[in-house]
């Protein structure tokens, strides 16, 4: 389908396999900006969904090795006092990787979160082939002429709990119970 992306380097692969097996990993990344380039990552957050349910949850405050902007502070609550005992990004990926497995990505904006984490996989020489799905994408595609397809209006369109936006492990939880609607 055309809505399945070929991001992340993930080949392309038939959405019924993921719907088959509704066993996946949906990520969110909080970061220093939208620059792919220059911005870096402040928060990992992802959930593992196995037959339809999450029974995993992966969440760490990442220290970006730089100063995080006040409005970025502002929007998502994360300072620089909170990231800098915490691990750089190279040092914990390796651990998501191991959480991450062969199993399908889910992200809401794929392209944003993957274009960060194919950056700093690559500057460890390393890379994933995991299909990548997005539930933005989705969302356009199967509810044309929605206002805005932004999480915080999809999960209140869908009655589905948000509870703290813009914290990545909330915002991957919310994109799980998106996904699987």
């Amino acid at each position: 389908p055309a809505h399945y992306k070929k991001v992340c380097g993930a080949a392309r692969a038939q959405r019924k396999r993921v719907e088959k097996m509704r066993d996946l990993i949906v990520l969110d990344f909080e970061t220093t900006g939208l620059s792919g380039t220059k911005d870096k990552v402040t928060e990992i957050g992802a959930v593992k969904v196995q037959g339809g349910d999450v029974v995993q949850r992966f969440s760490t405050l990442v220290n970006p090795g730089r100063p995080i902007p006040p409005r970025v502070v502002a929007l998502t609550g994360i300072s620089n006092d909170m990231v800098e005992d915490y691990p750089r990004i190279h040092e914990l990926l390796p651990v998501f990787l191991s959480f991450l497995g062969n199993l399908p990505l889910v992200c809401h904006n794929a392209k944003f979160d993957c274009k960060f984490l194919e950056r700093d996989l690559a500057q460890m020489g390393r890379s994933i082939e995991n299909p990548v799905d997005d539930t933005l994408q989705l969302s356009r595609l199967k509810l044309k002429g929605l206002p805005s397809y932004k999480l915080g209006y999809l999960t209140d369109y869908f009655s589905i709990a948000l509870n703290d936006a813009h914290r990545a492990w909330c915002d991957a939880e919310a994109t799980a119970n998106l996904y699987l609607k």
